[in-house]
């Protein structure tokens, strides 16, 4: 079957790995992945109030604070409101440490940092309030808020 005894010697299997079938499971992940990847949505989705007259700030190192529906404040990179902080003195220390990592780099001198709060249109002027308190309380002197502009009727 598989050995030639008559000869004496032995005979070696060989070893052959067919990677035509890894190469066409590859290329149909790619092609999935390819498909996929623009539908996945990045970041967290954030009703924006709208306004008549808006103003774009071109700022190269803002820090962006969301704050979703319910009130929830979010962390930087969030993807859900359970990645949310839980009291605001967390956003007070981590808004200094960030304030005190960009001054102690190099090239950053003598720009403020910039923290620019993202509201869903339906988070209550409280909760927007006491945002900017704490951003202040981290001593950042320079705030902004995000609006989408309206259509002027």
């Amino acid at each position: 079957m598989g050995l030639n005894v008559s000869s004496g010697r032995r005979r070696r299997a060989m070893a052959e790995i067919n990677v035509t079938p890894l190469v066409d499971v590859m290329l149909v992940l790619l092609v999935i992945f390819m498909i996929t990847a623009p539908v996945l949505q990045e970041g967290f989705q954030v009703d924006i109030p709208q306004a008549s007259e808006t103003q774009s700030i071109a700022v190269a190192d803002a820090r962006m604070i969301v704050i979703a529906k319910g009130g929830e404040v979010l962390r930087p990179d969030a993807t859900s409101t359970d990645e949310s902080y839980a009291k605001l003195s967390e956003l007070v220390d981590d808004l200094t440490a960030w304030k005190n990592a960009r001054e102690a780099t190099p090239g950053s001198a003598g720009t403020a940092p910039v923290v620019v709060i993202v509201g869903d249109k339906d988070v209550r002027y409280e909760r927007l309030i006491q945002v900017w308190n704490a951003a202040l309380t981290a001593g950042i002197t320079q705030l902004s808020f995000q609006l989408t502009p309206s259509a002027v009727p």
